[in-house]
């Protein structure tokens, strides 16, 4: 359990870096990955039409959109007025609805998509958003883990679906961002410039060197910088490092 709060702080952590739709995908992507999922994705509305971050086959989700089968999944068709977690698996074939409803949990199936959960969240003017986690395989680890984690894991999704939201196709709107560093890319930096090694950052931020290296490297892409002293040499000309 331990480790599965140390992803999530870890998670929650890395949002606040996360500007781009590739940053949010690497973050959610090794989360679930550290939740003991195979893939997740993220499904908004925008006025142009659905929204997708996701880590699931580009020829899955290719076939999902053409299909239509956003238009008539059950997971997602279901009332909208509440917050909620569905634990889904293929097994829900057997109660479709439709022709085509059953054809979505078989072409899932095809694609090794087993089971998973999905966070249903209510948004503005009765649109939602949807926060997956998806498996190839079911076992009664993964369900006992999703059955007693359920309010972690839609913090998780509401967590991601309030960031995604507030970033995700605003920045360049806003005509650039006034520092290209958040304030835990700035410490990271600083404290490498002052000789310590990721383990040691690590330690202090109290997450994994992995999440301090994500902070690194996210630092090191907006300030343009080859390397990461060339990016502590580049913080420093700018002023971003005290």
């Amino acid at each position: 359990m331990k480790d599965v709060k140390r992803a999530c702080d870890e998670f929650v952590d890395c949002l606040h870096s996360a500007h781009t739709e590739d940053d949010f995908r690497r973050i959610a992507e090794r989360t679930a990955h550290a939740l003991g999922f195979r893939w997740f994705a993220y499904l908004g509305q925008r006025a142009n039409g659905p929204n997708l971050i996701s880590s699931y086959p580009k020829s899955w989700t290719s076939h999902y959109f053409r299909e239509g089968y956003h238009n008539i999944d059950p997971v997602l068709q279901e009332p909208r007025t509440s917050s909620r977690m569905i634990h889904w698996d293929g097994r829900g074939a057997r109660s479709a609805r439709s022709a085509k409803e059953r054809r979505l949990f078989d072409d899932a199936l095809s694609f090794k998509i087993r089971t998973g959960l999905t966070i249903r969240i209510p948004s503005s003017q009765n649109q939602f958003a949807a926060f997956t986690l998806a498996a190839d395989d079911r076992s009664f680890g993964l369900d006992r883990f999703i059955e007693t984690s359920q309010d972690m894991l839609e913090m998780v999704g509401l967590t991601y679906h309030a960031h995604v939201s507030a970033k995700v196709g605003r920045t360049s709107a806003g005509g650039g961002m006034g520092n290209p560093l958040t304030q835990r890319e700035r410490q990271c930096l600083a404290w490498i410039s002052d000789g310590k090694t990721m383990q040691d950052i690590a330690e202090l931020l109290d997450v994994t060197p992995r999440g301090v290296k994500f902070h690194l490297d996210n630092a090191r892409r907006n300030l343009a910088a080859l390397t990461l002293p060339h990016a502590v040499a580049l913080a420093f000309r700018q002023g971003l490092l005290p």
